[in-house]
């Protein structure tokens, strides 16, 4: 009988050992997690605000790089073009060597253009009428809002188009035929 009592109290003693150990490790784990919670957050704070600590230093950084790369770059010389338009009607030729555009209008003032063609004798063309400007290589006529539009080879222009020798640019009532198209090399 006394065997038996002991064995109940071994049994019961390590129930009870292993039920304040697992409620030990619950409540240890439930600290640890409510400390991590808090610590989490903390570091995640603390973690962007390092990240946008570097976030503007390195965009700073790269600001005074590409700055000193702007400056430390060779100058590019800008290509030159020239050009010899033509007044079918008239005879009249008109040259430009320009490097960005040559407007055409009405108005005795071109000052936004680069070189400026005005054609005063044509009622129908606007004070800013169209534009010769060049990108990637190529020259390009593009209307500048004018109230009678511009034509290229008889056809009106809604868009900038590319303009080669022989073409025609129709404004108002003038008609200018494109006679030579230069660029200067390298």
């Amino acid at each position: 009988m006394w065997y038996w009592i002991i064995v109940a109290l071994l049994v019961s003693g390590c129930a009870a050992m292993l039920f304040v150990s697992f409620s030990g490790i619950k409540q240890s784990k439930a600290e640890l997690a409510r400390a991590e919670g808090r610590g989490r957050k903390k570091r995640r704070d603390e973690y962007e605000d390092e990240y946008e600590a570097e976030v503007r230093t390195r965009s700073k950084r790269e600001r005074e790089a590409q700055a000193y790369a702007k400056d430390q770059r060779p100058k590019r010389k800008k290509r030159r073009w020239k050009i010899i338009l033509e007044d079918i009607d008239s005879w009249e030729k008109y040259s430009f060597t320009f490097c960005d555009s040559v407007g055409i209008g009405r108005g005795k003032d071109g000052s936004m253009y680069e070189r400026y063609l005005p054609l005063t004798s044509d009622g129908r063309i606007s004070k800013l009428h169209c534009v010769i400007i060049h990108k990637n290589d190529k020259l390009y006529v593009k209307d500048e809002d004018s109230r009678n539009g511009t034509y290229l080879n008889g056809v009106r222009i809604d868009r900038p188009m590319e303009i080669q020798r022989d073409d025609i640019i129709g404004v108002g009532e003038t008609r200018l035929e494109v006679q030579r198209i230069l660029r200067e090399s390298d």
